[in-house]
């Protein structure tokens, strides 16, 4: 069980670590068409750069306090933090009508099911 809790670990932090730091460091995107200069985006907004940094931060948080063995209550705290974005996103679409009820509980469950999990084994019968 350990060996899959790791696994879950670095495949959380693969996952939220990349996009985490893109959301934090992503700039306003710019094209030149026909001698202009057109602005696609205002980029993100300085909510989504902190959450972005938080995010990086929590797929950090995942890994590196079990390799290097110190503070490693900060690994199950990081999973139980990923947990709220990955049950507020399903649920906000579903307020918003874009999908049903049942399938924001599917979407749910299939988000927070890695970050609950390894929460659970490491707060419990499998401390780092």
């Amino acid at each position: 069980m350990d060996a899959l809790l790791w696994v879950l670990q670095g495949v959380m932090a693969f996952l939220t670590i990349p996009s985490g730091l893109m959301t934090a460091l992503r700039q306003n995107e710019r094209v030149h068409m026909h001698g202009m200069e057109v602005r696609l985006g205002d980029g993100p907004s300085p909510a989504a750069r902190v959450g972005g940094v938080l995010s990086a931060a929590c797929g950090t948080a995942l890994v590196v306090p079990g390799l290097i063995d110190e503070v490693t209550i900060l690994t199950p705290i990081a999973a139980l933090a990923l947990v709220a974005p990955a049950l507020a996103i399903p649920a906000r679409r579903a307020m918003q009508g874009s999908i049903g009820p049942v399938a924001a509980v599917f979407g749910m469950l299939y988000l927070a099911a890695p970050p609950i999990l390894v929460a659970w084994g490491r707060f419990g019968p499998y401390p780092l």
